[in-house]
């Protein structure tokens, strides 16, 4: 009966430290963000953190099939884009996505 007492107050102390750690990791976590804006038939905003630039996609190469939604296929070649850098998207209208990454370092 001892040994079954011994091993459940274990067992839930380990559950604790376990979900407090957790949660001291997720309070210092630090993100930066950025948006995606479609402004006209294949130009994109691109607002990150450090830099700004527009964007043809024509230009880049990529080709809008006739029968796809120009600002659908744009932002969505832009949220690729973007995925391939570690941005995840958190937000989005029909113009905009609000893009996040968690930052490596937390001095910033």
């Amino acid at each position: 009966m001892k040994k079954l007492f011994y091993l459940t107050l274990i067992i839930g102390l380990g559950t604790l430290a376990l979900t407090s750690s957790l949660t001291a990791q997720n309070k210092t976590q630090r993100y930066e963000y950025a948006i995606v804006k479609w402004d006209g038939p294949d130009r994109l905003y691109y607002n990150l953190p450090d830099q700004f630039k527009m964007v043809h996609l024509e230009e880049t190469g990529t080709k809008i099939p006739k029968e796809a939604q120009n600002e659908e296929f744009c932002l969505t070649a832009a949220c690729n884009e973007m995925a391939k850098t570690g941005w995840e998207p958190v937000n989005l209208d029909s113009r905009r996505i609000v893009f996040r990454r968690a930052l490596l370092f937390n001095n910033r």
